[in-house]
């Protein structure tokens, strides 16, 4: 697969990496919704996806859900790169079946893997991907993308001496050129430290409130949707769980999230009985605690008299959502 999917490969039958991809936008002003309606998507006898209808406003919308939820393959539907088996996708006004090529005009894409010559420069680089997409004015749109991202004082800088931060920088720099009014982001700020997630997290709201374009953030980091978008949707196993606002999601757990000073032996005696789920477990340090004391945040029925209630946030909605058996699993191996 070459690095930019709408334009013909290179001569002598050449293949750049795998890297961001898109293609200028026809009118920068126009608004494109993204609407999938009753969508399925089938591998042999599994289904990846189950009738999903949800609507993708302009802002930054985010897309929640574990590793193997659905999420690539919808993100792969929105690109055109896969066919629904069932259901409709629409872009604006283009049909995802019959319109591919128009939709792909639209799109900027920054997949969760990137490829780049690691020898060129970070201009180079944005020059050579905005050459294979045909743009014209490329000195202009390669400054406006620097700009963007923040990185004009490493457009000399050789590919290959970035951070993993800067890199997901130049992917969404890649992503931007043309101005693309709809812009898909797959799991951005997975693996880097908290300084680069929390830049990359500004770069994405900074998009958002500039209005718009339709920008989709796929992750399985709470924190990515809980900062930067104002809508979301949560998939769990093909199926969609959940869409509204980061404030709705955050209140179905209004009433059911507690702060319990309790002990180790107590948490885990309800937790493997299915009757606790544990968002976090703080230590007691002071001189006043038994041995193994912690302050439970815990979700579901009030575990105790002696819990108090706490104002739910985006992570307690979300656990309660999806269950607590996998977040159990989770917690008793990374406790092992």
């Amino acid at each position: 697969m070459n690095g930019n999917l709408f334009q013909p490969p290179p001569a002598q039958g050449f293949h750049p990496p795998m890297a961001s991809f898109s293609v200028a936008a026809p009118s920068p002003s126009n608004q494109f919704p993204i609407t999938l309606t009753k969508v399925s998507r089938k591998y042999g006898k599994k289904w990846a996806l189950k009738d999903v209808s949800l609507t993708i406003e302009p802002g930054v919308f985010g897309l929640l859900g574990r590793n193997g939820a659905g999420k690539t393959t919808l993100l792969n539907m929105l690109a055109t790169l896969l066919e629904p088996t069932s259901g409709t996708i629409t872009i604006g006004p283009y049909e995802s079946r019959r319109q591919r090529w128009q939709i792909r005009s639209l799109l900027g894409f920054l997949p969760q893997e990137q490829g780049f010559y690691p020898q060129l420069t970070v201009r180079e680089t944005l020059r050579y991907m905005a050459e294979l997409q045909g743009l014209t004015r490329i000195s202009t749109h390669v400054d406006e993308a620097l700009e963007a991202v923040n990185l004009r004082d490493r457009a000399r800088s050789r590919v290959g001496s970035l951070s993993g931060g800067m890199r997901r920088r130049l992917g969404l720099a890649v992503a931007l050129l043309g101005k693309p009014p709809v812009i898909i982001v797959d799991e951005p700020t997975t693996g880097l430290d908290p300084v680069e997630q929390q830049r990359f997290r500004m770069l994405l709201g900074t998009l958002g409130a500039q209005g718009g374009q339709t920008i989709l953030l796929s992750t399985h980091i709470v924190g990515d949707v809980a900062t930067v978008a104002g809508r979301l949707a949560v998939l769990e196993k093909g199926q969609l769980l959940f869409q509204g606002s980061v404030s709705e999601l955050a209140q179905l757990a209004r009433g059911r999230c507690w702060l319990w000073r309790t002990t180790l032996e107590q948490v885990n005696a309800l937790r493997r009985s299915g009757q606790l789920l544990v968002a976090s477990l703080t230590p007691i340090t002071d001189g006043s605690a038994a041995p193994n004391e912690v302050i439970a945040r815990v979700e579901g029925p009030r575990p105790s008299p002696f819990a108090i209630p706490a104002e739910p946030t985006l992570e307690d909605g979300y656990f309660l959502l999806i269950g607590a058996t996998t977040l159990y699993e989770e917690q008793h191996v990374s406790e092992g």
